[in-house]
């Protein structure tokens, strides 16, 4: 699997937030987890995220959103209310998400828009002025004797 520069930013990222944590709650994450994040983030992010601004303040990109929002779900979240809660909003979000993306890449759709761009085309093609060529004299002349030749000779 080929990771992306957008992907190690975010690692980068959560990375940092991660040291922000206190003691505790960072020793509920694995420690493979943490050492993932710390080997495949970008060296060339220094992202240090500052306990003084609040966390939407900080321009994170939605990668490290997604993944503080699995972080807590899955090992910071110790109340299972609060957890359905969230697994429920999460579940909305996803159906939300699927639908659009179906509406976006729907086939059908696809296939009347292109029938509705084929047809303005062919629309566009009839409207076109036709060219219409006169003749010039000398051409006249020619096809004139033609005419001839070919009565004689038939």
């Amino acid at each position: 699997m080929v990771i992306t520069k957008s992907t190690r930013i975010a690692y980068a990222e959560i990375d940092s937030f991660i040291e922000l944590l206190p003691k505790a709650e960072k020793e509920k994450i694995p420690n493979n987890l943490i050492k993932y994040f710390k080997e495949e983030k970008d060296k060339d992010t220094a992202k240090k995220l500052s306990l003084d601004i609040p966390l939407e303040k900080q321009n994170l990109q939605e990668d490290t959103w997604n993944l503080i929002a699995i972080i807590y779900l899955k090992y910071l979240c110790e109340n299972e209310e609060e957890k359905k809660e969230l697994e429920q909003i999460y579940d909305e979000n996803e159906k939300i998400y699927g639908e659009e993306i179906k509406e976006k890449y729907n086939p059908e759709k696809i296939f009347k828009d292109r029938e509705k761009k084929l047809t303005v085309e062919q629309e566009q093609a009839q409207n076109l002025p036709v060219q219409i060529k006169k003749e010039s004299f000398i051409q006249k002349i020619i096809k004139f004797i033609n005419k001839i030749f070919h009565k004689k000779n038939t």
